[in-house]
């Protein structure tokens, strides 16, 4: 039988543990594994006072940067002793190494399994009351390669509380009204069903919330589904139904397994959630990982990314006032709970959310959840277990301490030369780093004082003809299969096929270009400040000699260069020329690089605006049948926060389009100037001037004044509802002599009272900053940016006496200082004033 790897935990007997493979078999039938016989180890250098209590064997392993040693390894008979003979071990000043190997990651190192890579299995079939699956005790047990996916059972769920007392809801007093569920594929000819404890049309009512519990665990279980989700399920809807069945004293088996029940752990602001045998994947998390959004509430996250949004939005508020309502009311509330989990699963199908998980998975090796949740450095220490193993070294344990950052060299950014350039070609280094690791061998293995290849930095490798490094021959196969994957995608035209592979080739370059920061985090074990700067030392080398290179050579002005990109000024106007060039520079410097490196010709910009290091703009072309196909891209530049209002996104990009595809630097200014005085007049629509911000926690925790929080209170004062924790808060900031915070206010209430909006506040904090920099680097200043008018300067200030205020002469109003714009609201002029006296701004 062949099984795909879901996941894997261990039980312990009185015999040892028994390790259990989750998964799913080729027909899609759920399946668990047991595997007995399999004992945890780990090796030291020494037994010290308890040889005679330990199971030891001695034995030769390659140590990194200490050659062949003799060590003992130490087999115990259950998983939890490991870290106890750790520390005894380490009382007694004996080193350990591997001795924090997670006992099923040891389990899959050795046996070769990865998590979602196929296995296959024979054996006898046992029946068991604890995992209500088609179980086999396993007497074979080989990894085999199939590159296609199992079809994944999905249950995406959402649910609704209520709280008398009008506060966020307490998982210790406040019960659960609704549990919508939404099923891939249909559930007993159902694709969604919504749990009740009161009647009504469209639920299935259950007479109290203990019963509607109930009934969820036994749906979920009958249901059986490999992915649960939700949105933002891991932090809030899984940790609140794990309270509540706690409070009924029902046992939480939301997994695969009736011996191990959920479980949720907090790590830092988090909750991490253990189901044997299911993967949870919370939607939420991994859209904010993988999408750049000015907002992440489900509402705006389905318009953005699926054009599909909530018919309305209900506060806590809202959802007692529908509970407790009419029919009409409450089957609002169904539907609003019913359709959460529907956009929950569509997000997760629609955006193939998973895919590249999956492939992570595959190509390290650990298993999906941990993929969904862990960070790079579990990725790449679980890949470098095996191949170290596999080459007889064993690795050491993670060293202890705090994370630092100190002496650690990045790679070599040029300064920009300013100004609007146009036919700029763009040069990449084909992978640099793991081609410098790859070209200089280097690898902790190979770092030795008398070694033969000299690194800019001053750190040296032996040369692979006396002994090839494990990091280089890794990194040569990674970079090998990645090529091989994106040669069948180019060939392939089945979509799922083309999306699995694309995956892959995604996940295989995440994992080689990872060493560099791995060698680099102070967490690591192989740790190596000499190794992480070697790598740097030679990127930046490589960029310094190919600058120089390419201006010696070819007279061409490099404009900026960035760790492994070069950006190249070329003077020639016929686009299909600066291709032609741009692919010969590439071939011809690629000689001249040291073996392996190469440098690739990537795209050209017709117009290329860099503002800072880091900060750069232009409008990109790349062949597209007979054409050329245009895109304004950015990097560092802002289009997006979540702290902007929209209108800053808007006007960002309006003048990024004029700036680029009409290369009119005065239009530029001038639609910058335009919206200026639409806000000045008050022509700006509210929504595009909306600022909002997460309540992260309960408003009276928050220390000192935040513009957010006084809206809650302004809405809780005027009897509204307000926004509870995990809620974004919308405001605007309008005209008043209190700090801006204060003058924070509700968008409803500003529109319905007509308060007007302070155009200043927007204009000096939100509008200026991005641009302000963005017109800089074109030689245009703040004054000029602005208009008519301009700031106090210290010869104007009455002979260097600070001036009252200022005053508009047509309208009389008083300043305490002189707006950006330059100019009073009215239009008028602005004087200075001290006193009696009145001395002209212009």
């Amino acid at each position: 039988m062949h099984v795909q790897i879901l996941d894997i935990d261990y039980i312990t007997t009185d015999d040892g543990p028994v390790l259990r493979i989750f998964g799913k078999s080729k027909d899609g039938k759920a399946v668990c594994i047991f595997y007995h016989g399999f004992l945890p180890y780990f090796y030291a250098e020494g037994l010290g006072r308890y040889e005679k209590e330990l199971r030891a064997e001695p034995c030769e392993k390659g140590v990194v940067g200490e050659g062949k040693k003799r060590l003992y390894r130490i087999t115990l008979k259950n998983p939890a002793d490991t870290p106890v003979w750790r520390e005894k071990l380490r009382q007694e000043g004996i080193k350990s190494y591997e001795a924090d190997i997670l006992f099923k990651y040891r389990f899959m190192a050795d046996l070769g399994l990865s998590g979602f890579g196929w296995v296959e299995v024979s054996g006898d079939p046992v029946q068991t009351k604890i995992v209500p699956l088609s179980c086999i005790k396993a007497k074979k047990l080989v990894p085999v390669e199939i590159d296609e996916n199992v079809e994944l059972k999905k249950l995406a769920f959402d649910i609704e509380c209520i709280s008398e007392t009008g506060n966020v809801p307490d998982p210790k007093k406040d019960p659960v009204i609704l549990i919508s569920m939404a099923f891939s594929p249909p559930f007993q000819g159902k694709t969604a069903l919504v749990l009740s404890t009161r009647q009504g049309r469209g639920v299935e009512f259950c007479r109290d919330e203990k019963v509607m519990l109930e009934t969820f665990l036994k749906i979920l279980r009958d249901f059986d589904p490999d992915i649960l989700t939700g949105y933002n399920c891991n932090n809030f809807d899984l940790p609140y139904l794990l309270d509540r069945m706690a409070k009924y004293g029902i046992k939480a088996y939301f997994g695969r397994c009736d011996q191990k029940p959920a479980t949720a752990r907090k790590v830092g602001t988090r909750y991490r959630i253990t189901l044997p045998g299911r993967i949870v994947a919370d939607t939420y998390e991994i859209v904010k990982k993988d999408f750049l959004l000015q907002r992440y509430d489900l509402d705006f996250v389905g318009k953005t990314l699926l054009g599909e949004g909530k018919k309305e939005i209900l506060r806590l508020k809202k959802i007692r006032e529908y509970w407790r309502g009419d029919d009409e009311r409450f089957s609002r509330l169904v539907e609003y709970s019913r359709f959460d989990s529907i956009l929950a699963l569509k997000l997760l199908e629609k955006l193939d959310l998973l895919g590249k998980y999956i492939a992570l998975s595959r190509v390290s090796g650990i298993l999906l959840q941990d993929a969904l949740e862990g960070g790079e450095s579990q990725r790449i220490e679980n890949f470098l277990l095996r191949e170290f193993n596999k080459r007889g070294y064993v690795l050491p344990c993670k060293p202890e301490g705090e994370y630092r950052t100190e002496g650690l060299e990045g790679g070599e950014v040029l300064e920009p030369v300013k100004g609007l350039h146009t036919n700029v070609a763009v040069f990449d280094f084909k992978s640099m780093y793991p081609s410098i690791i790859k070209a200089f061998n280097i690898c902790p293995t190979t770092l030795d004082p008398n070694g033969e290849i000299e690194t800019p930095s001053g750190a040296r490798f032996l040369s692979p003809e006396k002994r090839e490094g494990i990091i280089p021959k890794i990194v040569e196969r990674l970079m090998k299969e990645r090529q091989e994957v994106k040669k069948k995608l180019k060939a392939e035209e089945n979509e799922e096929k083309r999306r699995v592979l694309d995956a892959k080739q995604w996940a295989l370059k995440i994992l080689a270009n990872a060493f560099y920061g791995y060698f680099g985090y102070s967490r690591s074990r192989l740790f190596n400040l000499e190794i992480a700067n070697a790598i740097t030392s030679c990127g930046r080398d490589i960029i310094l000699k190919s600058k120089k290179k390419v201006e010696e050579l070819y007279g061409f002005r490099v404009i900026y260069g960035d760790t492994d990109s070069l950006f190249v000024e070329i003077p020639e106007k016929d686009l299909k020329r600066i291709f032609e060039i741009g692919e010969r520079v590439a071939k011809e410097l690629t000689q001249r690089l040291p073996k392996g490196i190469e440098l690739e010709f990537e795209k050209v910009f017709i117009r290329f605006l860099p503002l800072t290091k880091k900060r750069y703009a232009g409008l990109a072309v790349v062949p597209k049948g007979d054409g050329w196909e245009e895109k304004i891209e950015t990097k560092g530049i802002e289009t997006v926060r979540r702290d902007w209002c929209p209108l800053v996104e808007k006007t960002l990009k309006s003048v990024l389009e004029i700036l680029f595809k009409k290369n009119d630097i005065k239009q530029a200014v001038s639609c910058f100037k335009e919206v200026a005085e639409k806000l000045l007049k008050g022509e700006i629509a509210i929504s595009d001037l909306i600022i909002t911000k997460t309540v992260t926690k309960s408003p009276k925790s928050y220390a000192g004044i935040q513009p957010h929080i006084e809206v809650i209170k302004k809405i809780q004062k005027r009897g509204g509802e307000a926004p509870g924790i995990g809620d974004r808060v919308g405001y605007v900031i309008v005209k008043g002599t209190q700090n801006v915070s204060k003058r924070a206010e509700d968008p409803a209430w500003v529109e319905e009272k007509r308060i007007p909006i302070d155009p200043q506040y927007y204009i000096e904090n939100q509008l200026l900053p991005p641009l302000e920099r963005l017109f800089s680097a074109l030689g245009v200043s703040k004054s000029e940016l602005l208009g008519n008018g301009r700031q106090a300067g210290l010869m104007d200030i009455l002979n260097g006496q600070k001036p009252d205020g200022f005053i508009c002469l047509t309208c009389s109003r008083w300043w305490p200082r002189p707006p950006l714009i330059g100019r009073c609201e009215c239009g008028g002029e602005l004087a200075f004033s001290n006193g009696v006296k009145e001395i002209r701004l212009t």
